[in-house]
């Protein structure tokens, strides 16, 4: 009650609030039309977050007509004020000439921008963009810098590139390392992964070999 009449007095942060209210349906009737109103009066305000949602909406017709070009102009000033979701989503409509010229250079910059912020998935996507070389210098450092960042952060692709850099890489290779990111992996259930700890205690690959742990791997 305090945020709606916080919101009708125009305070952007309640706007905000509410618009989520009626966008996930908390404490009220699920509404995309009014979250959007709301969010939009959020936005009018200066609310960089109610900006990224409008993108959203826009991008996905949620309470308004799908338009694209709207989705990136309100993605584009929330980018701005640093917000990592909004930095990334900058970078996937360049990348893939969303309503937009496709720029894969340009999508790089914004990806690294969100991967600075600490977003997950665009430190994953700024090493394979270092690893591939395609569109800016390759750097294998670089990435196998920010794909390390990815796999400690959680990201389960970067976990697993991690694991298979460390078993095949002729420089480096650790299979104690390999086998400690197949392990994490197979813990959260990463179905390859639980098959590779397997193999690995049956082989002694990372571990010592234990052929009853093995087994129990097998049959999961």
């Amino acid at each position: 009650k305090l945020h709606i009449k916080n919101a009708e007095k125009g305070d952007p942060m309640s706007q905000y609030i509410i618009g989520n209210c009626y966008n996930h349906g908390i404490n009220i009737k699920h509404n995309y039309n009014k979250s959007f109103e709301w969010y939009l009066k959020s936005s009018d305000g200066g609310n960089f977050s109610a900006m990224f949602n409008l993108g959203y909406c826009y991008d996905y017709g949620h309470g308004i007509g799908k338009d694209e070009k709207k989705a990136f102009e309100y993605y584009l000033k929330s980018a701005e004020s640093g917000d990592e979701y909004a930095l990334c989503m900058v970078g996937d409509y360049y990348r893939y000439g969303k309503s937009i010229l496709k720029d894969e250079s340009k999508a790089f910059e914004w990806y690294l921008k969100a991967a600075e912020k600490g977003h997950i998935h665009s430190q994953c996507t700024v090493a394979n963009y270092y690893n591939d070389g395609k569109y800016i210098p390759k750097d294998e450092e670089k990435g196998f810098y920010w794909n390390r960042k990815a796999a400690i952060n959680g990201d389960i692709e970067a976990q697993y590139k991690m694991a298979e850099y460390y078993l095949d890489n002729p420089i480096n290779k650790n299979e104690r390392k390999a086998f400690k990111w197949y392990l994490k992996l197979a813990q959260n259930n990463f179905r390859k992964a639980i098959y590779l700890v397997a193999k690995c205690y049956r082989d002694g690959v990372g571990t010592e070999k234990d052929l009853k742990e093995a087994v129990i791997w097998f049959k999961k």
